[in-house]
C-alpha cells in the first residue's frame, strides 16, 4: 500500500528530523523582542530543497513569515499546516540544566527553547512532506505550510496572512501541542482571549498627608480584587474550561515614594468560550468599575483599551477531525480523545476571519512532559516521528486521490 511506503519513508528520515529540529532550536527567535528572520530563512530553504514553492513575507522589521506550497495536479482539496517560528524568552539560564539554545539530543528527547512549542512540529511537517515527495506521491490538491512570526504575542504573522488573502485552503491544522504524557489527543476548540487595559485617576498629594490626595493605585487594587471572582455570563462548553479572569497581570503606577499616585494602569486577561459576546463581557467589567468608583469618591476609572480575540471551534464530527482520528489510530493503534485547552492560538484567526475549518491544536508538544514556556523544554523524538507519519497520512487522504509516479 502507498500508505505503508510513506510511513516507512518517514521512519528512515528519523536522523534528518533530529537534525532539522536541532538546527532550528539553535537559532534563537525569542519574542519579545521578536526576531524570526534567521530561522524563517532556514526553514524556507529547508522546504524549498524538499520541492515546495516557497515565498517569504516581511511583515515588520526582522519579522518574517514563510509560506510554502506543494502543488497538486489540481482538482483536489487543499490542506494548510500552520505553525510559528517565534518562541518565548528562555528566562534565567541558571534554571536550565541544558543550554536552552543547544538542541541537545539524549537519544530519546530533544531539549531547548521551542522544541515543544513549536519548532518540533515544524520539523514533523517538513519530514512528512519530504516522505511524500521521496515516495513519488502525486496529489490532486495542494499542501500549504505557513511558518509565521509573532504567535507568542499578538499573532500578527497569521493575521497578516489572513488579511492579505494568503491563507486560503479547504482545511487547516494548527500544529500546537496536543499530547499529554505521551498520549495524543485532538483539540477541536480553543478559548478566546480578551486583554483589557484599565486606567484609574486619582489626585496627587504629599504622602505625609494622604487624606489630601486620592490614591489611584489603591483604587486600582480594589477594582482588581473585585474582578478576581467576577462571574461572566456563558453557556458551559463540552470541552473547554469555564471563562477565567486574571486581573492585574501587568500594573504600572506611581510617581515617587513620597507622592500619592495620581494614575495607575492595569492589564486584565479574560478567557472566553464560544457564545460569549464582547459587549456582555465589557458590561460586566464596567459594572465592577462603577461600583468601586461609588465607594471611592474622587476616583475615576475606565477601560481604555480592548484587544478582543474570539474563541473558535470545529464540529466534533467534521471530516477533518475524523481524518485526524483515523490517521492517529493507524499509526499508534488507539483512537485519540477530543479535549479542550486553557489557552488560545492562531486557529481562531483561520476559523473566524479566514473561514477555514481548522483543527485548533494537533501537534507533538506534550503539555505534561514538554515543559513548554518553562526551563528544560523538550520534545520526544518518538512523538515527533509519530506526528510526521500522521501528517503524511492526513495529507494523502485529504489532498488525494493519490498515486505513485510512473
Amino acid at each position: 500500500m502507498l500508505e505503508d511506503a510513506v510511513l516507512e519513508r518517514v521512519e528512515k528520515l528519523k536522523p534528518e528530523l533530529v537534525e532539522l529540529v536541532q538546527k532550528m532550536v539553535r537559532i534563537p527567535s525569542e519574542n519579545p523582542p521578536g526576531d524570526e528572520e534567521e530561522v524563517a530563512e532556514f526553514y524556507a530553504n529547508t522546504l524549498s530543497k524538499i520541492g515546495l514553492d516557497v515565498k517569504t513575507y516581511k511583515i515588520a522589521d526582522k519579522r518574517v513569515n514563510v509560506a510554502a506550497r506543494l502543488h497538486g495536479k489540481a482538482g483536489g482539496k487543499s490542506l494548510l499546516f500552520n505553525g510559528h517560528t517565534d518562541v518565548v524568552p528562555a528566562g534565567p539560564r541558571e534554571l536550565w540544566s541544558k543550554d536552552p539554545f543547544g538542541g541537545d539530543f539524549d537519544g530519546t528527547r530533544i531539549w531547548g527553547r521551542g522544541t515543544a512549542d513549536m519548532k518540533g512540529a515544524l520539523g514533523s511537517i517538513a519530514i512528512a512532506l519530504k516522505a511524500l515527495v521521496d515516495s513519488g506521491v502525486r496529489l490532486d490538491g495542494d499542501v500549504v505550510v505557513h511558518a509565521v512570526a509573532d504567535e507568542e504575542a499578538y499573532s500578527t504573522g497569521t493575521k497578516y496572512m489572513v488579511e492579505k488573502n494568503l491563507a486560503q485552503a479547504d482545511f487547516g491544522v494548527v500544529c500546537e501541542g496536543s499530547v499529554s504524557s505521551d498520549s495524543i489527543y485532538i483539540r477541536p476548540a480553543v478559548r478566546g482571549t480578551s486583554w483589557l487595559t484599565i486606567k484609574t485617576v486619582g489626585k496627587a498629594a504629599h504622602a505625609s498627608n494622604p487624606k489630601n490626595g486620592v490614591n489611584a493605585v489603591l483604587g486600582m487594587s480594589r477594582i482588581l480584587l473585585a474582578l478576581e471572582n467576577l462571574p461572566l455570563p456563558h453557556r458551559p462548553h463540552k470541552l473547554l474550561p469555564s471563562p477565567t479572569v486574571s486581573p492585574g497581570t501587568v500594573i504600572r503606577g506611581g510617581v515617587k515614594v513620597n507622592v500619592i499616585p495620581p494614575e495607575c494602569y492595569a492589564e486584565v486577561d479574560i478567557r472566553t468560550v464560544p457564545g460569549m459576546e464582547k459587549n456582555e463581557v465589557l458590561s460586566a467589567v464596567t459594572g465592577v468599575i462603577e461600583c468601586v468608583q461609588k465607594e471611592n469618591p474622587g476616583l475615576t476609572a475606565s477601560v481604555t483599551g480592548v484587544n478582543w480575540g474570539l474563541p473558535a471551534e470545529i464540529p466534533e464530527d467534521h471530516e477533518l477531525v475524523q481524518t485526524a482520528r483515523r490517521a492517529t489510530k493507524l499509526v499508534v493503534n488507539y483512537d485519540p480523545p477530543l479535549r479542550g485547552g486553557y489557552g488560545t492560538n492562531d486557529s481562531r484567526l483561520l476559523i473566524n476571519e479566514g473561514s477555514i475549518p481548522t483543527l485548533c491544536g494537533f501537534g507533538p508538544g506534550d503539555d505534561a512532559l514538554g515543559n513548554a514556556h518553562g526551563p528544560d523544554e523538550n520534545v520526544s523524538l518518538a512523538t515527533l516521528l509519530t506526528f510526521a507519519k500522521i501528517y503524511a497520512l492526513m495529507t494523502l487522504w485529504t489532498c488525494g486521490p493519490s498515486s505513485p509516479l510512473a
